[in-house]
């Protein structure tokens, strides 16, 4: 199979903030909006992003609905994870392959987001990135930033 390599992110873009996985601090995602803002995109999310369910960034279900929301946005050009968690792997059935396929798009996360993004290229044959999630990118040196660029 062929390795589907989605367009790069380009200033101007809109980029969806998916938590797909765990509940994160507020302040650590608006300083990493701020860091995405300064990069030339635009963050989209929805108020459901601030979604709590046990220890999840909500219910599976509202998190794989709004994943899967932003692939099928013609306007969203990238989808970037804020942070990890297990819960990922609670909601990989949930996702529909084919509309990601369809909609090849750059797909950021790591730690148990690496779970979605070894899916997700295995299933749709989509390159996905490994790298930094937006709870952390205030936290991250400019080495780790500059890599980053290079890669969406």
């Amino acid at each position: 199979m062929d390795i589907l390599t989605p367009p790069p992110l380009m200033p101007g873009d809109a980029v969806g903030i998916a938590a797909p996985a765990s509940p994160f601090e507020r302040a650590d995602f608006e300083a990493g909006c701020r860091i995405l803002e300064s990069f030339g995109f635009q963050p989209v999310f929805s108020e459901d992003l601030f979604a709590s369910h046990s220890f999840f960034a909500g219910p599976d279900e509202l998190r794989a609905r709004l994943l899967n929301s932003f692939f099928a946005a013609p306007r969203i050009k990238g989808v970037w994870c804020v942070r990890g968690g297990y819960g990922f792997l609670r909601i990989l059935d949930l996702l529909d392959y084919s509309l990601i396929r369809s909609n090849p798009k750059v797909f950021i996360g790591c730690s148990d987001i690496s779970a979605g993004l070894n899916t997700i290229c295995r299933k749709c044959g989509m390159s996905t990135v490994h790298g930094p999630m937006i709870a952390s990118l205030a936290n991250a040196d400019k080495a780790t930033l500059d890599s980053v660029m290079t890669l969406v």
